[in-house]
This record gives C-alpha cells, sequence and structure tokens, in this order.
C-alpha cells in the first residue's frame, strides 16, 4: 500500500513537471479543453489510488469506530459501576456516626453482659466451693471424732481389763454376771 502511493506520488510529481513544461512553452494560447488533459489524468491516477486505498481505510475506521465504541460502553459500565460504589461508600459515611454509637451500644451492653454473668459464675462458684469446702470440714470433723471415740473406747475396755485382772473380785462377779447373762 505504501509502495502504491509513493509510485503515484511520484507519476503525479513527473505529471506536474511535463504539464509546467508545456505550460512554460505556451505562455499565451487560448483556453481550450485539451488544457484538461493533464488535470484528467492526475484526476484518474488519484481516483485509481483511493479506489486501492479506500477499501483499507474503510475496514480501518470500521475497526476502530467498533473499538470506540467497546470502549465507551465499557466506560459506561464502569462509570455506572464506580458511581454505585460511590454512592455506596457516601450512605455508609452518612451512617457512619450511627454506625459508631451502634457499635459502641452493643461492645457496652456485651461488657456489663459479661461482667454480670461473670460475676455470677464467681458467686456461684464461691458458693459451691464453701459447700464443698463445708462438707469436707464435717467428713474430717466426724472421722476424728470417730477416730478418737475409738481410741477412747479401747483405753477403757483395756484399763477395765487390767483392773479386771488386777482384782479378783471383780473378776468373779464379771464371770457370775457373763454366766448369768448366758442362761
Amino acid at each position: 500500500m505504501k509502495s502504491i502511493i509513493y509510485y503515484s506520488f511520484v507519476l503525479a510529481s513527473f505529471i506536474s513537471v511535463a504539464v509546467a513544461e508545456e505550460a512554460a512553452e505556451a505562455v499565451h494560447h487560448e483556453p481550450s479543453v485539451l488544457d484538461l488533459k493533464y488535470p484528467l489524468v492526475n484526476f484518474i491516477i488519484l481516483l485509481a489510488i483511493l479506489s486501492k486505498v479506500i477499501k483499507p481505510l474503510r475496514e480501518k475506521f470500521a475497526k476502530q469506530a467498533t473499538d470506540v465504541k467497546t470502549l465507551m460502553e465499557s466506560a459506561a459500565r464502569n462509570n455506572k459501576d464506580a458511581e454505585d460504589k460511590l454512592a455506596s461508600f457516601q450512605h455508609k459515611i452518612k451512617n457512619l456516626d450511627s454506625e459508631l454509637v451502634k457499635i459502641t451500644t452493643d461492645y457496652e451492653s456485651e461488657a456489663a453482659h459479661f461482667a454480670k454473668s461473670q460475676s455470677e459464675e464467681t458467686l456461684t462458684t464461691i458458693a459451691r466451693m464453701k459447700r464443698d469446702l463445708e462438707n469436707k470440714l464435717q467428713g474430717e470433723k466426724k472421722e476424728l471424732i470417730d477416730e478418737l471415740n475409738h481410741d477412747l473406747l479401747s483405753k477403757v475396755i483395756a484399763s477395765t481389763q487390767s483392773t479386771i485382772k488386777n482384782n479378783k473380785d471383780f473378776q468373779t462377779r464379771a464371770t457370775s454376771k457373763i454366766v448369768s447373762e448366758i442362761r
């Protein structure tokens, strides 16, 4: 395509030079239709060049037109998306104060609820520990009392046995009492 344009430019230049020479030779002559032969040849050459160049140019411009149309549609979609996002952000910014108040009140109520439940749980744990301690103390007290009673009873029995063994009168009375109970 570039070569066609180049050659046509060279041809048009030669024709222009030829016309200029012919015009220089016949400076003063009557105008006639034959004077239009070189411009007609130039015009025909121009039409031939344009017929070769127009089709690719038309295709190129059509492609560029579709590209521009696609870009415009894409830009319109992107613009709409951006406007939607902007509206969303502006709505969020307008409601930022109320959102902050809501978050703060939610946080405070959750903190108060947590403190209350933690306090109740602590009181329940303390009451359970106190009850367990009292039960443990009662169990240990009963165990110690039983042990003391057992030791006391063992000492009383040992003391009684030693008293009965050492005293003959107690031995006869104990024997007679046991025999009487057996009958």
